[in-house]
């Protein structure tokens, strides 16, 4: 008898584990599908989101893709029925940068492209300059989630959050004096855009915006800063319904390009050489998705003398027609450097910006030529990453050829 009280018992706290659990599994699904509907300002998801009770996370997961896709849609939908989203922007800042270690304020400046997927949902990717303090030269890059509330039908207030990953030259005990540091931190962003002329915030159109920025790395100095932003809102060409992506009087599969700019090391001297390469792009697929392969010739810079090829994966939408274009890239660099002690080919990290612009097709009478058509300028700005404190800024000025 004992034996079944107690078999009982067990039973009794297991099925009531189980039941805990589907309910917090259930409150889960219920809680994604809420924060879908009300971050994408759509009131009948509320219903979807309550309507269908289940406990299947990953169910809710593959819905989330679909929900996200439809609604993404239906916003690109109503831009192109003349609703006033206007979901691409590019931005620059000149930011007044402090830190808690009672350094006087530095002068930065930072480079963003931001992307609206849903009234009330963006996504950005953005280079930070932090300026110069005493041992610390820090840059980066980010990739911040925005959520943006209109007020007054003029003012968009924006609150962001992301990852940061940061290029540090400190000082070293060693031969060089310096140290190239690299690591991941968290970015927290807010900011207030106003369109320059009166109408609708996400109007096309220029705009300036007050920015603060705070990042505070666990093995690197805080940092804060105050922006002044000036940017331009658009339509990228793919987000409207007559796509020119891939042709040549769009945005060319294939690009050839040739340059030649500038090496600068990231140390505190910040040596310095002549640059050059030849790259080639091309469309994988997407109507912003490419990849690249460039032979580059760093030049002397004292401290290196290096050269190899760059290969990169790129998002790069275009605009205006392919009359522009905007990318950040990611990939490897396999090089060898005469001035390193150990021998032979090393492979290092690279990050990249890049932007184009065919100018001939604003000549009336070049407009739709073969030549305004397929030539380009283009100018790329690579970031090394190496492990041998041998960071380096490449920024190339080019001469394209689309086909």
């Amino acid at each position: 008898m004992n034996e079944l009280i107690l078999d009982s018992g067990l039973n009794a706290r297991a099925t009531g584990r189980d039941l805990r659990r589907q309910s917090r599994r259930h409150l889960k699904c219920l809680v994604l599908r809420s924060l879908l509907s009300i971050a994408c300002l759509l009131p009948t998801q509320l219903t979807w989101a309550t309507s269908q009770p289940t406990t299947d996370v990953e169910s809710v997961l593959a819905q989330t893709g679909e929900f996200l896709r439809s609604n993404c849609a239906l916003a690109a939908t109503r831009t192109n029925a003349g609703s006033p989203l206007a979901p691409d922007s590019f931005m620059s800042s000149w930011q007044a940068v402090g830190s808690r270690a009672s350094w006087p304020t530095s002068s930065a400046w930072g480079l963003e492209f931001r992307k609206t997927l849903c009234p009330h949902f963006a996504l950005s990717l953005a280079y930070l300059n932090d300026g110069h303090f005493p041992g610390h030269h820090r840059d980066g890059v980010s990739a911040e989630a925005w959520v943006p509330f209109t007020i007054a039908h003029q003012v968009t207030l924006s609150f962001g959050a992301g990852p940061f990953y940061y290029f540090d030259t400190e000082n070293a005990a060693n031969a060089s004096g310096y140290a190239d540091v690299h690591g991941w931190a968290w970015l927290f962003s807010a900011d207030l855009r106003v369109p320059l002329w009166l109408g609708h915030p996400y109007h096309p159109g220029w705009f300036t915006d007050i920015r603060f920025d705070w990042s505070a790395p666990a093995k690197d100095i805080e940092t804060h800063s105050i922006a002044w932003t000036i940017g331009y809102q658009m339509y990228s060409d793919f987000s409207l319904p007559q796509q020119t992506q891939d042709t040549v009087e769009g945005f060319a599969p294939d690009e050839v390009v040739t340059y030649a700019g500038k090496t600068v090391v990231n140390s505190f001297h910040s040596q310095h050489s002549l640059a050059e390469a030849i790259e080639y792009r091309r469309a994988l697929g997407s109507p912003f998705f490419r990849g690249s392969v460039a032979f580059v010739n760093e030049g002397d810079a004292q401290l290196i003398r290096r050269r190899g090829v760059i290969y990169e994966l790129w998002l790069e939408p275009s605009f205006w027609n392919g009359n522009a274009s905007i990318g950040v890239g990611w990939g490897g660099y396999t090089a060898i450097d005469k001035y390193r002690r150990s021998p032979g080919r090393h492979v290092s990290y690279v990050v990249s910006v890049t932007l184009s612009a065919r100018p001939f097709t604003l000549i009336p009478c070049l407009t739709n030529s073969p030549v305004a058509e397929r030539t380009d300028f283009r100018v790329t700005w690579h970031r090394i990453i190496t492990d041998y404190n041998r960071d380096t800024d490449i920024l190339l000025f080019g001469l394209g050829y689309r086909f």
